[in-house]
C-alpha cells in the first residue's frame, strides 16, 4: 500500500523560479569557472566572450531540463541526437581543432607541440564550445541532480591537474570562481534533495559568502611563488617513475617536470631552485669523464622567455642534402673512434633525446626518435630507452679536418641560417647589456698562451671572447640559487646584471647568449643534464644535475657548447658561494670585450671549452621546502573552520527542523534515517524508530505529536552516546566533518 503523505507537511515556498534561477546561476558560474580556467592556464586564444556565453546558455538549459516536471529523458534524449547531428557536420573543424588544441597544450606544458601552419583558431575555439557542452552533461548531473561537491570536484579537477603539476595556475579570478562553486556546492549538499525552495535560498546566500570569503583568503595570502613541498616532489617521482611515466601522454609527463629541458623557456618565473634527487636518467656508457647531454635548444629572447624558432624559419632551410647540423662536429673527425651510449628514461621531461655532443648517429641510424630541425631528437611515444653513437674527440683543435664535397656544402647553407637567425638581441636586452659592459669596462683578465696554443687558430678569438665573458660575469654577478623572480613587467637580463645581480644557470646562459650575439657570434640557450661518468661506465642522474649553458657556432665545425655559469664545478653539491675564478696568467692583460653594433660580416665561432660543472639550473639544488609564510596559513586555517562551522551549524538547524519543525510522519522517517547513518560510528537500532517509520511509511496513520517526540528524543539521546564513545579523534570527525552531532 503507497503511504500516504502527511496533509501537514508545508509545501516550500518560493515556487520553481527561485529554484530554476539557482540553479542556472550556479551551474552556469560553474561552467564558466571550468572553460575560463582552462583557457588562460592553457593560453587557448582569446576567446573568453564566446566561452562565457556558451557557459551560461548551457546552464540554463540543464536547469530548465532539471525544472521541467516529466519527459525530462525525452529532451535530454533529443538533445543528444542534435549533439551528435552537430558532430557528424562538423567533424572536419572538430577533429582539426582537437589536434590544435593537444599540439597547443602539449607546446605550453612541455614544449613537445608542434603547432599547425596556419594555426586553426576557429576550429580550436570550435572544439572547446562542444567539449564544454559535452561536459555540461555529467556536470548538471552532479551539481544540479546529486548535490554533490566531491562528484563535482572529480570532474573538473583532473582538467587542470597537468598544469597545476607544471607549476603553472590559471588567471586567479577564474580560479576563484571555480572555487567559489565548489565551496557553494560543499554548503548545500546537505540539505534535503526535496526541498528546493530551501536550497535555493542558501545556494544564493553561499555563493556571495564564499566568493567573499575566498577573496579576503587571497588578500591575506603573500603573493611569493610557490615551492613544491617535498611530499609533492615524492609524489610526481612516483608518477613518473618506471613505465607509468611512458603510459602518459607525452604532455601530461612533460609537464609534471621541473628540472630538464623545454622548448619554451619560461623565464619571468625563474625563481628559488627546487629540484630533489629522484633519477631522471640512467646512462651507460664507456667513456669518463663529464659529458654534456643536451635536450632542446631556444633562439628567440622575448625579454621573459626564450621560445623556439617559428616553423616558417625552417622551411627557407630546406633538408641541406641530408645531413642534420647536430651531426657536424663529428663529420670533422673522420676516422677517429665512435662510442656508444645508451640513455634510459625514467622520468626526464622535454619529449626528446637526450644526446652528447659531436653526435654520429644520423636520421637513417636513429631508432625511436627524430632530429626536428636543428633544435633537438624528438623521442617517440613510449621510448624507454635509446643508443646513440658520438666522437668525443671531435674537437676544434688542429686535428680537426675541414668538412669536404656535400658535407661542406651543407654546412655553408645551415652557416648562412645561424647567422641570418641566431645573432638577434632585442633593444632592451642590448641596451642592459651595454649599460653593464659600460660600467664594467676597466676589469681584466690575464689569458693563458697554453690555451692558446690548444685550439685551432681560427677559432682562437672566439674562443677567448668567449672565456672572458664568463669571467667577467663572475667577476660582477653572484651565483645563488635562492633568488627571487623577476617583478613583473620587468627585462630578465636588465634585473639580473643591472639590478639584482644574483642568479644561477638559467641567468647566466641568457645573458651569456645575448653578449655573444652583440659582440657577432651566433649563439642559442641549450637545456638538459651534466654527467659525471665513473670508470664503471654507469650512472644515475638526478634532477638536480639538469643545467643550462649557451652553444655558440663554429664556422665550418658547428655548435659548440660554452660554460659561463660561474663555480659550476662540482655534481654532488650545490655551490654555496660565487668564487671569483682565477685566469692562468699570461704576459697580456685582456679586457672585457665591449659589444659593438652588429654587421652582416660572419663574425668568427667562440667556442669556450666545454662546460664542466656540476648540476645547476633547468632547476637544480633546494631542497623544496614549502615558501608559504606563516601569515598564509594563519589566513587558511580560520576560513577553513569557518566553512565547517557554518556547515555543522546548518545541519544542526536542519536536524532541529526536520525532527520537530515538519510534519510527524515526515519526523519520523527522518530520525529513522538517522538511525541508519549512526550505525556505522557504533549507533545501536531502537525498534520504537522503526516501528514508528514503518507505521508512518506505509500506513495512511497520521503519527500523533507524542509518537513524534518519542522518535526524535531517542534519536538524540543516540546521538550523544555515540558522541559521548567515539575517541577524540573519530569524534572530531563525527561532529565537524560528517555534522552528526
Amino acid at each position: 500500500m503507497r503511504r500516504k503523505r502527511n496533509k501537514t507537511v508545508k509545501v516550500s515556498k518560493g515556487g520553481w523560479p527561485l529554484p530554476l534561477f539557482a540553479d542556472a546561476l550556479l551551474l552556469s558560474l560553474l561552467l564558466m569557472g571550468v572553460a575560463l580556467c582552462c583557457q588562460s592556464v592553457y593560453g587557448l586564444g582569446d576567446s573568453r566572450r564566446l566561452l562565457t556565453l556558451t557557459a551560461v546558455g548551457l546552464g540554463v538549459v540543464m536547469a530548465v531540463i532539471r525544472a521541467l516536471p516529466r519527459f525530462r529523458w525525452a529532451v535530454l534524449l533529443l538533445l543528444a541526437e542534435g549533439y551528435a547531428l552537430f558532430t557528424w557536420l562538423m567533424w572536419d573543424p572538430l577533429t582539426a581543432g582537437v589536434r590544435a588544441t593537444m599540439a597547443y597544450v602539449g607546446l605550453v606544458l612541455g614544449g613537445s607541440g608542434t603547432l599547425p601552419d596556419p594555426f586553426p583558431a576557429a576550429a580550436c575555439l570550435l572544439f572547446l564550445c562542444a567539449a564544454l557542452a559535452l561536459l555540461a552533461l555529467p556536470l548538471g548531473w552532479a551539481a544540479l541532480w546529486l548535490r554533490s561537491a566531491w562528484a563535482v570536484a572529480a570532474m573538473t579537477y583532473p582538467l587542470l591537474l597537468p598544469a597545476f603539476l607544471a607549476d603553472r595556475l590559471p588567471w586567479w579570478p577564474d580560479f576563484l570562481l571555480l572555487l567559489t562553486c565548489w565551496c557553494a556546492l560543499f554548503l548545500t549538499s546537505i540539505l534535503s534533495k526535496r526541498d528546493r525552495a530551501a536550497r535555493a535560498r542558501l545556494t544564493l546566500a553561499a555563493l556571495p559568502a564564499a566568493g567573499c570569503a575566498l577573496i579576503l583568503l587571497t588578500l591575506a595570502v603573500p603573493k611569493e611563488r610557490y615551492v613544491y613541498p617535498k611530499w609533492a616532489e615524492k609524489a610526481k617521482g612516483v608518477i613518473l617513475s618506471g613505465d607509468l611515466a611512458f603510459s602518459l601522454p607525452d604532455f601530461v609527463a612533460n609537464g609534471l617536470q621541473v628540472g630538464g629541458s623545454s622548448g619554451r623557456v619560461d623565464l619571468a618565473g625563474a625563481g628559488p631552485l627546487s629540484l630533489s634527487s629522484r633519477t631522471m636518467l640512467r646512462v651507460k656508457t664507456d667513456v669518463p669523464g663529464r659529458i654534456y647531454l643536451r635536450g632542446r635548444s631556444a633562439g628567440v629572447y622575448t625579454g621573459t622567455s626564450w621560445e623556439p624558432l617559428d616553423d616558417a624559419a625552417y622551411e627557407e632551410l630546406g633538408d641541406l642534402g641530408g645531413y642534420e647540423p647536430l651531426n657536424f662536429p663529428a663529420l670533422t673527425a673522420v676516422g677517429q673512434d665512435w662510442h656508444a651510449v645508451t640513455v634510459e628514461l625514467t622520468g626526464a621531461p622535454g619529449n626528446c633525446f637526450y644526446v652528447p655532443y659531436s653526435l654520429l648517429t644520423d636520421a637513417d641510424e636513429l631508432v625511436g626518435g627524430s632530429f626536428v630541425a636543428d633544435s633537438h631528437i624528438q623521442k617517440g611515444f613510449g621510448v624507454g630507452s635509446y643508443t646513440v653513437y658520438y666522437r668525443p674527440e671531435a674537437e676544434p683543435d688542429h686535428a680537426m679536418r675541414p668538412l669536404e664535397g656535400i658535407a661542406a656544402q651543407a654546412e655553408e647553407a645551415y652557416r648562412d641560417f645561424v647567422y641570418e637567425h641566431y645573432l638577434e638581441v632585442p633593444e632592451e636586452a642590448e641596451q642592459a647589456l651595454y649599460t653593464w659592459a659600460e660600467r664594467n669596462a676597466g676589469l681584466h683578465f690575464e689569458v693563458d698562451d697554453s690555451y692558446r696554443k690548444s685550439v685551432l687558430r681560427g677559432y682562437w678569438s672566439e674562443m677567448e671572447g668567449a672565456r672572458l665573458i664568463g669571467y667577467a660575469l663572475a667577476a660582477t654577478t653572484t651565483y645563488d640559487t635562492n633568488v627571487p623572480a623577476m617583478p613583473e613587467g620587468a627585462d630578465f637580463v636588465d634585473y639580473f646584471l643591472n639590478q639584482s645581480g644574483k642568479g644561477y644557470c638559467m641567468h647566466y646562459a641568457t645573458v651569456a647568449t645575448l653578449f655573444f650575439r652583440m659582440v657577432g657570434i651566433p649563439a642559442r640557450y641549450v637545456s638538459g643534464y651534466t654527467v659525471m661518468v665513473p670508470d664503471s661506465g654507469q650512472v644515475d642522474v638526478p634532477e638536480s644535475a639538469a643545467h643550462a649553458w649557451v652553444e655558440i657556432y663554429l664556422d665550418g665545425y658547428g655548435w659548440y657548447p660554452v660554460e659561463v655559469t660561474p663555480t659550476y664545478g662540482g655534481e654532488e653539491t650545490e655551490p654555496e658561494e660565487t668564487a671569483e675564478p682565477e685566469p692562468t696568467p699570461t704576459s697580456t692583460p685582456t679586457p672585457i670585450p665591449t659589444p659593438t653594433p652588429q654587421s652582416s660580416a660572419a663574425p668568427a665561432p667562440t667556442p669556450t671549452t666545454a662546460p664542466a660543472g656540476g648540476q645547476d639550473e633547468g632547476g637544480m639544488g633546494g631542497d623544496g621546502e614549502a615558501d608559504l609564510s606563516t601569515l598564509a596559513w594563519l589566513a587558511v586555517v580560520p576560513v577553513l573552520w569557518l566553512l565547517l562551522f557554518a556547515r555543522r551549524r546548518i545541519m544542526a538547524f536542519v536536524w532541529r527542523r526536520r525532527l520537530w519543525g515538519s510534519g510527524t510522519n515526515d519526523a519520523a522517517l527522518w530520525a529513522y534515517r538517522l538511525q541508519r547513518r549512526l550505525l556505522p560510528w557504533g549507533g545501536r537500532e531502537h525498534p520504537e524508530v522503526e516501528e514508528l517509520a514503518s507505521k508512518a511509511w506505509f500506513s495512511q496513520h497520521t503519527l500523533t505529536e507524542a509518537e513524534r517526540k518519542q522518535a526524535a528524543e531517542a534519536i538524540e539521546g543516540e546521538r550523544k552516546r555515540v558522541d559521548a564513545a567515539l575517541p577524540r579523534w573519530e569524534r572530531l570527525a563525527f561532529r565537524w566533518l560528517w555534522a552528526l552531532r
